[in-house]
């Protein structure tokens, strides 16, 4: 049976299944939402069956639905693949999919990224920020070309790891927190105080929280956030402690607008890591971003007046 499939189609049913909005996935691809129906609408009449059950104003997948995701990310892959592996006159050019936890697209990528588009404005990059372990699953299944990871080290046999930066945690506290000039702060006497978390799953808070249970302290109330930025924020007004490493808070920390509390927590370190799968192949335009990035990040990892001196 000849078919016509579009694979931006097959793109955009993958962004829809993703979301299970009509509406998120219409802004997350900048499209009219009466765009993206009939993309999808067309996909069905192609395949000769429904993708989604629309139920009120949630949608689920269907049979048909779930079982065309796998096929659908292979081919999309596969077209970004493509794309990549034919570079004009050796410029690196095609299409990178990017993702990192949120901290590390508000902190450090940045620079990454403007460096990238200064040095090859061929290549296109598309940004997935989510949680380190559904990062590390879209690296695995191909449907991330790499990742930057800020977690315990990934100790995968099909994902290759450079590790960029590597540092200890601290419990940070607005400057006038009661235990902000102490010189010595024991987790037992962090009991009853309210911390800032993200809202997504958060290994180095899990460790801080484990060093507190073992000497038989409890936190206070957790307050969730989705920004790295917000949680800064609201532990500068008082509204809780928070767990960071100091790159994350070094501007803060330097401004006095947050203090560090001399309190160790348990032994875990964070490491900011790129990942990619080891069978993915090493384009030009992904050999060039990991390198700036590598640069970019592993220099915003030094402390300031170590960056003064090698400016």
């Amino acid at each position: 049976m000849e078919s016509d499939m579009e694979l931006r189609n097959l793109s955009t049913f993958l962004t829809v299944a993703k979301t299970l909005s009509f509406t998120r996935a219409a802004e997350e691809l900048n499209y009219a939402q009466s765009s993206l129906s009939a993309q999808i609408q067309a996909l069905e009449r192609e395949l000769g069956s429904p993708l989604f059950e629309r139920l009120g104003k949630r949608i689920t997948l269907t049979e048909s639905g779930r079982r065309l995701v796998g096929y659908a990310e292979r081919l999309v892959n596969l077209e970004r693949e493509a794309l990549n592996s034919v570079p004009d006159a050796g410029e690196p050019a095609g299409v990178l999919a990017i993702g990192a936890c949120e901290w590390l697209c508000a902190d450090l990528l940045p620079r990454t990224l403007q460096s990238m588009r200064e040095h090859h404005p061929n290549v296109r990059l598309t940004i997935q920020p989510d949680a380190c372990t559904r990062l590390l699953t879209a690296v695995t299944s191909g449907a991330l070309d790499v990742a930057f990871l800020a977690d315990e080290r990934v100790r995968l046999p099909e994902i290759t790891v450079e590790v960029l930066q590597s540092e200890s945690l601290i419990v940070i506290a607005p400057p006038d927190h009661r235990l902000a000039q102490r010189r010595r702060v024991r987790p037992e006497e962090l009991a009853g105080e309210s911390f800032v978390v993200p809202r997504l799953a958060c290994t180095y808070l899990d460790a801080l929280l484990a060093a507190m249970a073992a000497a038989g302290a409890a936190p206070g109330p957790l307050v969730e956030f989705g920004s790295v930025e917000a949680i800064k924020r609201c532990v500068e007004a008082g509204v809780g402690l928070a767990v960071s490493t100091r790159t994350a808070v070094r501007v803060e920390l330097e401004e006095g607008r947050l203090a560090e509390l001399a309190c160790k927590v348990a032994e875990f370190r964070q490491h900011v890591q790129v990942i990619r799968h080891r069978d993915k192949w090493l384009s030009p335009a992904l050999s060039a971003f990991i390198e700036i990035a590598k640069r970019e990040i592993a220099g915003r990892g030094q402390p300031a007046a170590a960056r003064r001196r090698s400016a």
